[in-house]
C-alpha cells in the first residue's frame, strides 16, 4: 500500500468546485506524478492538499482511498472518507502540516501527485484527525 499527496491549486480548482461527498467515488486526473517508483493502485491512501501559493485556505483538505487507476488515461478513482467533509471546511494547516508539505514538495512544488514516504504516515494520520477534533 502506498500513500499519495494530491496537490491542487485554488486558481485552477476553486474550493467551491471541490465539494465531494464522503462515500461517493470521484475520478480525477493524475497529470504530473512526482518521485514515484510505482503507479497508484487500489487500496492506496490519498491525501488532498491545497498549495499555499495564491490560496486563501491552504492545507490538507481531504483523505480517502484509491479504488482504481487508469494508466492510459492518467486518471484515478478515489473514495473520500472521513474526515474529508470537515477538512474541506477547515483545511489542516498548522506548523506540522507545513513541515510535511515542505518535505514532500522539496524537490518540486509543481507536481500533482507525490508518493509519500511511509515515515510520514503516522504524522499525517495523527495530525489530520487531531486537527479535526480541535
Amino acid at each position: 500500500m502506498s500513500r499519495w499527496m494530491y496537490q491542487m491549486s485554488e486558481a485552477s480548482w476553486p474550493s467551491e468546485n471541490y465539494r465531494r461527498e464522503e462515500g461517493k467515488v470521484v475520478r480525477w486526473p493524475v497529470r504530473k506524478r512526482m518521485f514515484a517508483h510505482e503507479s497508484p493502485g487500489p487500496g492506496d491512501i490519498i491525501i488532498c492538499f491545497y498549495a499555499p501559493a495564491a490560496c486563501d485556505h491552504p492545507g490538507i483538505c481531504g483523505f480517502g482511498v484509491i479504488t482504481k487507476y487508469f494508466p492510459k488515461k492518467r486518471r484515478f478513482d478515489w473514495l473520500p472518507l472521513p474526515p474529508t467533509n470537515t477538512l474541506k471546511q477547515r483545511p489542516w494547516w498548522d506548523e506540522r502540516a507545513k513541515e510535511i508539505a515542505e518535505l514532500v514538495r522539496a524537490q518540486s512544488v509543481r507536481g500533482t501527485m507525490y508518493q509519500l514516504p511511509a515515515v510520514l504516515d503516522t504524522d499525517l494520520r495523527r495530525g489530520l484527525f487531531l486537527w479535526v477534533e480541535s
